[in-house]
C-alpha cells in the first residue's frame, strides 16, 4: 500500500507554485534610503500584468523563490529610483492610450530592515480610435494596389483602443509591404489628433513610397571558404529585377544555411539621393572549421546521459559538413551517428545527407543492435515547412528474453535480419518562441514503407502523425495541447512486425504517471511487447511564476493496441499531475509528479528530464 504522503506531493507542489505568497504584515509605515527592498506590489492594474509593469522598472524586487537566493544581493530602496520608475510607468500607460492614468507610490516596513513598495494605479479610460486613415503621396495605380493589400493587415481600426505599440507595428507593416513591392525608400509617418476632451483620437498615416527600385550588381565580401559561385546559387535575387526586402532576407537565410558561415549579411545600398538602382553587398564571415560540443544530463528514464558532437565544416571543400554524434544513456548504451551533409544541392534550400549509424537500443524485454546507413534528400518548402525523403538499409541483431520470445521471433532468443525502407516526413512548425512556445501550431507526419529496394526480411507500412497547439491564457499562462496517433500494418506474408518498430507509450514524454513503455500489450510475465496502433493525448496548463521558475498542471492519456481496428477509447490509460520548470538557454529542466487515474496504475510517478513534454 502506497503511503498517503506520496499522494499529497503533487497537491503540495501545485499549492506552492500557483498560490500567491502572503507577505508578513506591515508593522511600520515610512521609508528609509538604502533599506533592502523585499517586496514589490501593483494595485489597480487591470489591463497589464505585474510582470509587464515590472519590465518597465529600473528597480525590481526579489519575490517568490528568488527570496531563497540569499547569496544574491537584492535591490535597495531609493526615493530617486522610485520617482524615476513612477515617470516611466506613467509614460508606458500613456503610450498605451491611458493618457488620464494616475500612479502613486507608497512604502512600508515589513521588518525593521526591509521595505515593501506598492504602486497604486488608477488607469482611467483608454483613448479610443475614432478613425484610422491613410494619405498616399503617390496615387498611381501600382501604389494604390499595394495599399489595398496593406489595409486588411492593419491592427489599428476604428473603435479599438489606442496603443502606441500597435501604431508602430502598423507603420512597420506598411513600410515592409511597400519594400517587398519594390519601394525601398518607403516611409510612413503618423499624425494623431485628440478630440472630445481627449477621449478619442483621429489617426492619419502619411505614406511616401518613393521611387520603384531595381536590384543592381552583387558584390561578395569577407573571408569565404567556399567559391563565390556556390554563394551565388543561394541568392534569391537578380540584377535588374524589382527590389524586394523579402528576397534580401531569403538570400541571407539560404546562404547561412550552407552551414559554413558564422554570420551573413545581405544589404541593398540605399543613398540619400534615392537612386532607384540599388547595388547589393553580401558580407560573410567563415565559421571555425572544427567545433566540439559536449553535454551531460540526467533523467529518470535515460539516467546519466552523455553527448559529444564533433563538427567539421567545409569537409573535403565546399558547402559540405561532417558531424559525428556520440551518445550514451541507459536506453541507448552506445550510439554512433556519422553524418555527411551537402548543403544547397541540387538547389537552394535543399541538402543531401549520407548517414552511417550504429547503436544499441535497450528496452524491457529486448535489446537490439542496429547497424545501417541513411541516404536522405531534405527540402525547405517555406519558412516554417520542411520535408525529407530517406532511404535506409539496416541490419539488426536482436536479443529477447525467453519470456518475450513467443511474441517476437517464434523460434529463438537471438535473430539476425535485414530491413530496407523509405521514409517520407513532413513538418510545419510556427510555434514561438523556441523551447518555450506561447503560441502557434506544430504538425508532423511520417510514412515508412519497408520491404522495397534491396532485400528485406520484413514488409510493413508505418504511419505516424502529431499535432501540437499553443495558446496564451490570460497574461501569464499558456495552454498546450497535443494529439499523436500511429498505425503499423504488415504487408505480404510476414507473421509479425519487428518489436523495435512497434509502438510503445508511457513515461516522461508521453503519459506521465506511468513508467517507461509501461502501457500496452504485455506477455505473461508483464514485459511490454509493443503494439500496432497508438493514440496519445495531452493537455498542459503552464504558468509563469517567479523569474526562471514556472509551474504546470497536466492531463495525459494514451494506449497501444495490438490490432489496427476495434479500439475502445475507454481503454485509454490516464494520468494527471503537477510540475515545476526551471528556464535554461537549452530548454527547461522539468520536474513532474504524475499519478495514474486508472486502477491498474502503480502509484505516483516522478519524472526528471530536460525539455518540454510536448
Amino acid at each position: 500500500m502506497k503511503s498517503p504522503l506520496r499522494r499529497l506531493i503533487p497537491v503540495a507542489l501545485w499549492l506552492l507554485l500557483f498560490s500567491p505568497l502572503s507577505p508578513p504584515a506591515a508593522g511600520q509605515t515610512g521609508q528609509e534610503e538604502g533599506q533592502p527592498l523585499k517586496e514589490l506590489r501593483f494595485e489597480g492594474n487591470d489591463h497589464f500584468s505585474d510582470g509587464e509593469l515590472r519590465e518597465q522598472l529600473f528597480l525590481v524586487a526579489r519575490t517568490g523563490l528568488a527570496r531563497l537566493q540569499f547569496w544574491r544581493k537584492g535591490p535597495v530602496y531609493r526615493e530617486s529610483t522610485v520617482q524615476r520608475d513612477l515617470r516611466g510607468l506613467l509614460r508606458f500607460y500613456q503610450r498605451e492610450g491611458f493618457i488620464h492614468a494616475r500612479i502613486e507610490a507608497a512604502s512600508s516596513f515589513i521588518s525593521p530592515s526591509a521595505v515593501r513598495l506598492t504602486y497604486q494605479i488608477n488607469e482611467g479610460t483608454r483613448v479610443a480610435i475614432a478613425s484610422a486613415q491613410v494619405r498616399l503621396a503617390d496615387s498611381s495605380r501600382a501604389v494604390v494596389e499595394v495599399w489595398e493589400k496593406a489595409r486588411v493587415k492593419m491592427i489599428t481600426q476604428s473603435g479599438s483602443g489606442y496603443s502606441d505599440a500597435a501604431v508602430q507595428n502598423d507603420m512597420r507593416s506598411l513600410n515592409t509591404l511597400f519594400a517587398n513591392q519594390g519601394y525601398a525608400y518607403a516611409e510612413t509617418r503618423v499624425q494623431p489628433r485628440l478630440e472630445d476632451q481627449d477621449r478619442i483620437v483621429q489617426l492619419l498615416y502619411e505614406v511616401d513610397p518613393g521611387p520603384r527600385c531595381l536590384f543592381g550588381p552583387v558584390t561578395i565580401l569577407g573571408d569565404s571558404i567556399i567559391s563565390p559561385r556556390t554563394i551565388e546559387k543561394q541568392i534569391a535575387l537578380r540584377p535588374g529585377r524589382p527590389y524586394s526586402q523579402k528576397n534580401l532576407e531569403k538570400s541571407q537565410r539560404q546562404i547561412y544555411q550552407l552551414g559554413v558561415f558564422q554570420y551573413v549579411t545581405v544589404k541593398a545600398m540605399l543613398d540619400s539621393m534615392e537612386n532607384p538602382l540599388l547595388p547589393v553587398v553580401i558580407q560573410v564571415k567563415a565559421a571555425p572549421p572544427w567545433t566540439i560540443k559536449t553535454g551531460i544530463g540526467y533523467g529518470m528514464e535515460e539516467r546519466l546521459r552523455l553527448l559529444v558532437d564533433i563538427r567539421k565544416r567545409s569537409f573535403l571543400g565546399g558547402a559540405r559538413r561532417l558531424d559525428l554524434y556520440l551518445k550514451h544513456s541507459s536506453l541507448e548504451p552506445y550510439s554512433i551517428d556519422l553524418r555527411i551533409t551537402q548543403f544547397g544541392f541540387p538547389a537552394p534550400q535543399t541538402s543531401l545527407l549520407l548517414n552511417p549509424f550504429f547503436l544499441r537500443q535497450q528496452e524491457p524485454g529486448f535489446t537490439v543492435d542496429r547497424t545501417g546507413v541513411n541516404l536522405a534528400h531534405q527540402q525547405r518548402f517555406a519558412t516554417y515547412t520542411d520535408g525529407s525523403l530517406r532511404y535506409t538499409l539496416e541490419q539488426d541483431y536482436l536479443k529477447v528474453s525467453a519470456l518475450t520470445r513467443e511474441q517476437t521471433l517464434d523460434s529463438s532468443r537471438i535473430a539476425l535480419y535485414h530491413k530496407s525502407y523509405f521514409t517520407l516526413a513532413m513538418a510545419r512548425d510556427n510555434s514561438l518562441p523556441l523551447f518555450y512556445p506561447r503560441k502557434g501550431l506544430y504538425t508532423a507526419a511520417t510514412v515508412t514503407w519497408a520491404g522495397v529496394g534491396f532485400q528485406s526480411d520484413f514488409h510493413f507500412l508505418r504511419l505516424l502523425g502529431e499535432v501540437r497547439h499553443y495558446q496564451r491564457v490570460g497574461r501569464t499562462s499558456v495552454l498546450a495541447t497535443r494529439i499523436k496517433a500511429g498505425s503499423l500494418r504488415r504487408l505480404g506474408p510476414d507473421r509479425f512486425t519487428p518489436i523495435e518498430e512497434r509502438f510503445f507509450t508511457g513515461g516522461a514524454s508521453s503519459v506521465r504517471g506511468w513508467g517507461h513503455s509501461e502501457i500496452g500489450p504485455k506477455n505473461s510475465a508483464g514485459l511490454p511487447i509493443g503494439g500496432n496502433s497508438l493514440l496519445e493525448l495531452g493537455v498542459e496548463l503552464r504558468r509563469e511564476w517567479a523569474g526562471p521558475i514556472s509551474g504546470a498542471l497536466f492531463f495525459d492519456a494514451g494506449n497501444v493496441w495490438p490490432r489496427l481496428h476495434g479500439h475502445n477509447l475507454g481503454d485509454l490509460c490516464t494520468a494527471a499531475g503537477a510540475g515545476l520548470r526551471y528556464r535554461t538557454p537549452i530548454g527547461p529542466i522539468r520536474l513532474d509528479f504524475g499519478w495514474p487515474l486508472n486502477r491498474s496504475g502503480k502509484g505516483v510517478q516522478f519524472h526528471l528530464s530536460v525539455g518540454q513534454a510536448f
